[in-house]
Order: structure tokens, then C-alpha cells, then sequence
């Protein structure tokens, strides 16, 4: 097997820091999403993994002075996009993070995402998030 997919194949099916997200009904969790987009598109999502990107110093810092985290979304079920661009059923991989709030409301520029249920916290490379494609 290749490098890369035993990376990608860790990501996705191996252990990781268990973190919970937003426990309420679907119903809820999209009205909770309502209340917290701050202005943004919101997507609500399940079966997430948040991935700290391993990256230098001097790329953290650089990400830092722009407002922004090492840190991306990957969803493997979007429940609903209020801007349509996903589909429920679709997967997802955010942009590097800009807050996280609320221990389940994930901010990027653009979207606000509300993770749903529990989740993990993981380690990557760029490389092996990018090489995600379902």
C-alpha cells in the first residue's frame, strides 16, 4: 500500500482524541446552527474529524497574524448546507479554522459548521488531508 493511503486510511479509520460535539436531534442541531452562524453559511455535519495540520513555525505564526488555525473540518456527512453547496449525505473539508466555539460550532471565513454527535481530534500532514477524495 502506498505511503499516502496508509496516511489517508489512518486518518479516517484510526484512533483518535474522542471529543463530543452538539447533542441534540437534527431539528435542534440546525436551529442551534440558526442562532450561531454569525452571518455566515452554516452546515451541519456528522461522523467529523478535526485535523491539526502539522505545519512550521514560521506557517503557524503566518496563519496566526491572518486570524487563522492549523486546523481543518472533515465531515463525511453533511446533513444540510444553508447555502446548498453540500448535500445531505455529501462529505466535507473545510478551510483552516477561525474560532471554535461552544466546544461544537467550528467557524472557517465563510461557514460556520455545527458538529453534531461525537467526533474525533486528529494529526496530519497537508498532504494527507488534500489526498482525501471520495
Amino acid at each position: 500500500m502506498s505511503e499516502i493511503l496508509t496516511a489517508v486510511t489512518e486518518l479516517l479509520y484510526g484512533p483518535g482524541e474522542a471529543i463530543r460535539g452538539f447533542d441534540g436531534n437534527e431539528a435542534q442541531a440546525e436551529a442551534e446552527a440558526i442562532l450561531n452562524f454569525n452571518g455566515k453559511a452554516y452546515c451541519v455535519v456528522k461522523q467529523w474529524i478535526l485535523v491539526e495540520i502539522d505545519v512550521d513555525d514560521n506557517y503557524r505564526r503566518e496563519l496566526a497574524n491572518a486570524g487563522f488555525s492549523p486546523c481543518v473540518l472533515y465531515a463525511s456527512d453533511v446533513r444540510v448546507h444553508s447555502a446548498g453547496k453540500r448535500q445531505a449525505g455529501d462529505w466535507v473539508r473545510s478551510t483552516f479554522q477561525r474560532a471554535f466555539r461552544l466546544g461544537y460550532l467550528f467557524e472557517t471565513k465563510n461557514t460556520t459548521y455545527l458538529l453534531a454527535g461525537n467526533g474525533q481530534r486528529k494529526r496530519a500532514s497537508a498532504k494527507t488531508i488534500l489526498s482525501i477524495i471520495e
